[in-house]
């Protein structure tokens, strides 16, 4: 069975948009646009989100993701996170978590609304409102 990623677009300007993965995308990670067109996973504090992947790509294939504000959406979040915190690009690959040294001088991009606080592990699905 597929991973739910849409949790609720609560009619939001969300739109699920088709982009070819440049590297193994799993369903629910953030994903930036590189030079060549192709879309992977934000991998480094500063990259630039387009959206979060709907559905699982290898390298070369389709991936559908979900862009837009306003959206609640599940994707991979790490470290200690509180209801309410805002989430920024981490350095520890393409995981949303909350500012860290090197994340305090980007701009946030989603806002963690799980009912259950995150305290740390393994990254895990957790559902956030972007915007």
């Amino acid at each position: 069975m597929a991973t739910e990623i849409i949790v609720n677009d609560g009619g939001a300007p969300a739109r699920i948009i088709l982009f070819i993965a440049d590297e193994t995308i799993a369903a629910g990670d953030y994903c930036h646009m590189i030079s060549s067109g192709e879309v992977e996973p934000c991998q480094a504090s500063g990259n630039v989100g387009l959206g979060v992947a709907l559905t699982a790509a290898t390298s070369g294939n389709i991936v559908n993701m979900v862009t837009g504000k306003g959206v609640v959406l599940k994707t991979y979040v790490s470290g200690t996170i509180a209801a309410g915190a805002r989430l920024f690009v981490g350095t520890a690959l393409m995981y949303l978590q909350t500012a860290g040294t090197a994340e305090t001088l980007e701009q946030a991009v989603a806002t963690y609304v799980d009912s259950a606080n995150t305290t740390g592990g393994a990254p895990a699905l957790k559902k956030v409102i972007f915007g």
